[in-house]
């Protein structure tokens, strides 16, 4: 298994704009039209938004972004790690932790200090311990792009070199 650039491997931007919007879009305003150009755009080159595939050989696994404004109502924070997914049958098999790690050390090569998230509405609670036994801290409450309440977490970045 390793992770990849989605601008390396452009072939599965539709796979994971599909996982995107089965997980975080279908019962909104957006069609899968629209997720789907969205990672699309993310294979023309490494700049932000960028997104990163986790393959095990041809096959994608999992995947992550980093992006900037990710939280509407915290424009003042940036960058976000975002969009992070593994399919089911691969879980815990530590792609996850992989495909973090790939976008915290993007973020400290270019340059950042933190890097931030939000914790989706499905089991918050998890998802905070888990991000919290890996170096994240709350920092607070906000709304989210839905309006709902949701908690911001940040990850100090090391410093390169």
């Amino acid at each position: 298994m390793e992770i990849l650039p989605l601008h390396l491997r452009p072939e599965h931007a539709p796979v994971i704009a599909l996982w995107a919007y089965d997980e975080w879009y279908n019962d909104r305003s957006l069609d899968y039209d629209t997720v789907r150009r969205a990672f699309l755009a993310r294979t023309k080159d490494d700049s932000l938004p960028q997104s990163f595939v986790a393959v095990d050989g041809p096959v994608p696994v999992g995947m992550v972004t980093l992006k900037l404004d990710d939280l509407w109502t915290r424009k003042d924070l940036n960058p976000w790690l975002s969009s992070l997914y593994v399919v089911p049958g691969r879980r815990n098999e530590g792609i996850g932790h992989a495909l973090v790690c790939a976008v915290i050390s993007r973020a400290a090569y270019l340059g950042y200090d933190s890097l931030y998230l939000f914790l989706g509405q499905s089991d918050p609670d998890r998802l905070e311990r888990y991000y919290s036994e890996k170096g994240w801290r709350a920092i607070g409450a906000a709304k989210d792009n839905d309006g709902l309440e949701t908690m911001v977490m940040m990850y100090s970045l090391p410093r390169p070199g």
